[in-house]
């Protein structure tokens, strides 16, 4: 791409963390006049509503190639963006207590390894050791992500805004995009704050509220808003190094540097664009807590909280261009969004630069829905939504 190329106007619709995170590096890449806009305010999305957990290792080729990626650029993002990211490496244990959740978590250590993770099958005197918490009568196996940990969403969140702001991306929050003009199959320009603001390239990063800004341009994404939950326990001393997924309880949660054990339980519910919370998932993780980590039923609930993501038919992200719209990118549909956000940001942007998709986002297309090759991926810790 030539510098005249280079200076052509980018809009990023969306400012969490896979906006600003591509936008930074659109413009490490030399893009001149990129800009990012956000209905909310700093964090108001899923951004600042997660559960910080990251690991590199699934059971799919797909998923754990572009996430093993992701993983390694974590390790690194603090010295890159010249801000502390607050990454911590303390290892992902994935327990199975299904005989089929041991086989699939099992047979994927080869493949994280051919991946250049760290994965290994512990012993289950390394998982007392590890989580002295974790109750292992009902624990079949145990595989251990040692580069795999947490990264709190408000340090990443405002390393990137800093490291993007210094290189010149213009980045604006309250001001959401109220229409796409475009022209033939290009758009051209949207609308925002009553000011109209041309485009040459435009990049969905809206998360949850992604349909209605596709809609905008007359366009679907196969996809549905979803409420997630989860609640923190009082402050007690550390009991928990690694952060830990329990795929036969849909549950995950790890300890904070502050001592709160923080994660959630994963019920069906009917997808509602809602924060409020509901008692049943509350209940379903203090019952998964007390039961598997007896020591926590003592403990007081601090807070429970919801958040909103956006879910597709396989829980894997859309990423690249949208088949309808030959200049709009996607990113959206996440639902291991801060995972992954520290290398498909930096994907996505070198996509954009060379104007065809990256290898490792290929699999996660927009269309691969209409195509009929949906991403199969089983060591997900997520409930499927009641009439999907």
């Amino acid at each position: 791409m030539s510098p005249a190329e280079r200076q052509r106007p980018v809009v990023v619709i969306g400012g969490g963390i896979h906006g600003l995170g591509t936008a930074f590096h659109l413009a490490r890449l030399g893009f001149t006049n990129v800009r990012v806009l956000d209905a909310g305010y700093f964090q108001s999305g899923a951004s600042g509503r997660n559960g910080t957990l990251v690991r590199g290792g699934f059971s799919s080729e797909a998923w754990t190639r572009l996430f093993a990626f992701s993983n390694r650029r974590w390790i690194e993002l603090s010295r890159l963006l010249g801000e502390n990211v607050m990454y911590t490496r303390r290892g992902y244990l994935i327990v199975s207590q299904s005989e089929k959740t041991q086989r699939l978590i099992e047979a994927a250590v080869p493949l994280h390894r051919d991946c250049g993770l760290r994965s290994e099958i512990l012993e289950l005197a390394d998982v007392k050791r590890l989580a002295p918490a974790l109750d292992t009568r009902t624990v079949r196996s145990v595989v251990n992500l040692a580069d795999g940990g947490t990264a709190p969403h408000h340090a990443a969140m405002k390393g990137f805004l800093k490291a993007a702001q210094r290189l010149g991306v213009r980045v604006e929050y309250g001001k959401p995009v109220t229409a796409i003009e475009q022209d033939s199959r290009r758009a051209t320009a949207v609308v925002a704050g009553g000011e109209r603001i041309a485009a040459e390239i435009l990049l969905l990063a809206a998360g949850a509220q992604s349909p209605r800004v596709a809609a905008l341009a007359g366009l679907e994404l196969p996809a549905y808003p979803q409420r997630i939950e989860a609640m923190a326990l009082e402050p007690v001393r550390p009991i928990l190094r690694p952060a830990i997924a329990l795929p036969d309880r849909l549950c995950y949660l790890h300890q904070t540097a502050r001592g709160e054990i923080v994660g959630g339980a994963e019920v069906a519910e009917t997808p509602q664009e809602t924060l409020a919370t509901d008692l049943p998932v509350l209940g379903a993780t203090a019952r998964v807590y007390a039961e598997m980590f007896p020591a926590f039923a003592r403990l007081r609930i601090l807070r429970h909280w919801a958040g909103m993501l956006l879910a597709t038919p396989d829980w894997g992200p859309l990423l690249g261009l949208h088949p309808d719209l030959e200049n709009l990118w996607v990113t959206t549909g996440w639902s291991y969004g801060i995972a992954g956000a520290a290398g498909t940001t930096e994907l996505m942007a070198e996509s954009i630069a060379r104007g065809e998709a990256h290898e490792l986002i290929r699999p996660f297309a927009v269309d691969r829905f209409r195509r009929g090759q949906p991403v199969a991926e089983g060591a997900i810790v997520l409930a499927p939504a009641e009439g999907h």
